[in-house]
């Protein structure tokens, strides 16, 4: 990228942080208007330095096209010192970061407190940021979710794709697993939103389609002996089967907690193991077995 582009992306953040600004002001100064204005502020003091600092560079250059050319040595480490990207690319880059990080702290605050039980400022808090920060990067609390919906549907598609090394181990994690449980209780808070707010459910139905369908797909796998799942077409058997193995699964891991003896896990391993083996008997008697 050249020094002009450069110019010009610091330029278009510039204006685009003067009018954040300006719409801000406009808003009225709340308190979480405030925290809003404070972040554009500190976006807009940025860019405004990025856009001299890239000026400076564009006068330097063109001094230095005016003087003579001069032979490099092995001592000018200036010469040969990397560049570390553009400003917009070093932008990009912070606003990636902090956009992770807010949507890693928006699931840990709503797994630990449910999603209804939460405010922006819980995620804030976890993160490390202000309330502003959060309302820079998402309109809203319903935004995060949106946004951990999506995160989640991705890790599915990589789980899937790679393959879990046991079917069995996938539906029979114990309930000392805090990360499974984590994830269990943050699928739950999906699920329970997408009920109450029936406006909501076509933006968090594919993640709960592709779930099943992920085992479902499994499941063909493990009764057909394919070393793979994107090419497995499930039966309806398959997705009966999975459904109730998600469903054991889910069930077993909200209440060991809460019987804190070992048992429903216990009992979810016997159930899967026992099912799992009736499909292997039924995939060996026959096609007939698998409709």
């Amino acid at each position: 990228m050249s020094d002009s582009d450069d110019m010009g992306s610091a330029a278009r953040a510039l204006s685009a942080a003067v009018v954040a600004l300006t719409r801000a002001v406009g808003q009225g100064l709340t308190e979480a208007g405030r925290e809003i204005t404070d972040e554009i502020v500190a976006e807009l003091r940025q860019a405004s330095d990025e856009l001299a600092d890239t000026s400076t560079k564009v006068v330097a250059v063109g001094a230095g096209r005016r003087r003579p050319k001069t032979r490099k040595t092995a001592t000018d480490k200036t010469a040969t010192k990397p560049s570390h990207g553009t400003p917009a690319d070093r932008r990009r880059a912070r606003a990636e970061q902090t956009r992770a990080q807010l949507l890693a702290a928006a699931a840990t605050v709503f797994a630990e407190k449910g999603y209804e039980g939460s405010s922006v400022g819980d995620v804030a808090a976890e993160a490390g940021y202000t309330k502003g920060a959060v309302y820079v990067h998402f309109d809203s609390k319903e935004d995060l979710l949106a946004g951990i919906v999506a995160q989640m549907a991705e890790t599915d598609e990589e789980f899937f794709a790679t393959g879990p090394t046991s079917v069995s181990a996938l539906f029979c994690s114990g309930d000392d697993d805090p990360e499974t449980l984590r994830r269990t209780l943050l699928a739950l808070e999906v699920y329970t939103y997408a009920v109450r707010h029936p406006e909501a459910r076509s933006r968090m139905a594919p993640l709960v389609a592709s779930t099943w369908d992920h085992a479902a797909r499994l499941l063909a796998a493990n009764r057909t002996g394919d070393q793979g799942t994107q090419d497995v077409v499930p039966s309806q058997d398959d997705r009966d089967l999975a459904l109730v193995l998600l469903s054991v699964h889910t069930f077993a891991q909200m209440i060991g907690p809460v019987l804190g003896d070992g048992t429903a896990p216990a009992s979810a391993a016997r159930t899967v193991d026992r099912l799992l083996a009736a499909q292997t008997a039924d995939a060996a008697a026959g096609p007939q077995a698998g409709r």
